[in-house]
């Protein structure tokens, strides 16, 4: 076979398989559209039980591309051991230790040098299912002081799914050591399996028909430095702000197609959030008053181009470029 031939067929079947990538999108977005749209109603009730994650690290080992929670472009940061208890304790009576769910996040987690402090203090103060959500990379190594924490707190280790080789065969021979509850999330993950939301930097969306097809709003309930939100865009924003508005001067954006680098309108680069964007947990009066607000849409929320969300694309490390968010 010539090698012309083989760049051919080559060329043939990735054209082939970007078509199949193409279809599968758009049945699942298709798909996952309709179901958000006729359950919105019944999704955007106030919520009757507590459930919500909050990061202890902004940064992480992993810094996929186009990540949720700009962890790819974020500084080096640590959650306080003393804000982290007494927001905890402040929802705890807030809520009367009952909880749904609580995942504690990142960034990456196991990189907090007091990761195992702050999962016997998250069970201090609340009595149901408490998870610390990890990329499994650094579990091989964490001490027996961190397994015993998690065994004596009854804390559960989710590993979320990333296309990346991971000693999984050890991971769960240290978890059956420590009698500590494991939940590998896919391990089979494929590379094409990554999604990517945009964002309109002119916050020109519509908030009322985002918020009917989002799948994070009053689910995805973010906690950070004593406030709320329903998702946690509005509070991790100035990731992207600290970041972009730092290296980048200014983004051009295409008027006529909303396509970046094209010659056009200039836009800011900033993601502007203010305190309609979230709950002050020390104003509340009431769980009841924190329900009410986490099941509406927020101003914020105009910023999310989920009409245009991606899903399927191909994971990568990030390059920290603005592309991989607009």
């Amino acid at each position: 076979m010539t090698k012309t031939k083989r760049n051919a067929i080559i060329e043939y079947m990735e054209q082939k398989k970007g078509r199949v990538v193409k279809i599968r999108q758009f049945l699942y977005t298709s798909a996952s559209f309709f179901y958000l749209r006729i359950t919105a109603n019944q999704r955007l009730k106030p919520r009757k039980r507590l459930r919500f994650e909050t990061d202890v690290t902004d940064h992480c080992n992993l810094n996929c591309k186009s990540c949720h929670h700009f962890s790819s472009i974020a500084d080096q940061n640590f959650v306080e051991t003393e804000v982290f208890e007494k927001d905890f304790a402040r929802i705890s009576q807030l809520a009367g230790r009952n909880n749904e769910n609580i995942d504690i996040m990142g960034g990456e987690p196991l990189l907090h040098p007091e990761i195992s402090t702050l999962l016997i203090i998250a069970r201090k103060y609340f009595d149901g299912p408490v998870n610390i959500v990890t990329n499994g990379i650094l579990l091989e190594k964490m001490n027996a002081f961190f397994w015993e924490s998690c065994r004596k707190n009854n804390i559960r280790i989710i590993v979320s799914s990333y296309p990346i080789k991971l000693n999984v065969k050890r991971i769960k021979e240290l978890a059956k050591k420590y009698s500590v509850t494991l939940k590998i999330r896919s391990i089979f993950m494929s590379k094409n399996s990554w999604c990517k939301l945009p964002f309109d930097l002119n916050g020109k969306q519509c908030i009322k028909e985002n918020s009917k097809l989002c799948i994070t709003i009053n689910k995805c309930i973010f906690l950070k430095n004593g406030r709320l939100s329903t998702c946690c865009l509005p509070l991790v924003a100035d990731r992207f702000n600290n970041y972009f508005c730092k290296n980048t001067e200014t983004v051009t954006v295409s008027s006529r197609t909303g396509n970046f680098a094209h010659s056009g309108l200039v836009v800011s680069t900033a993601l502007e959030a203010t305190d309609d964007d979230s709950i002050d947990i020390y104003k509340a009066k009431n769980i009841g008053e924190i329900y009410e607000f986490l099941s509406k849409p927020v101003p914020f929320c105009r910023y999310c181009k989920i009409k245009s969300w991606e899903i399927g694309i191909e994971w990568g490390v990030s390059k920290k470029e603005i592309t991989e968010w607009i």
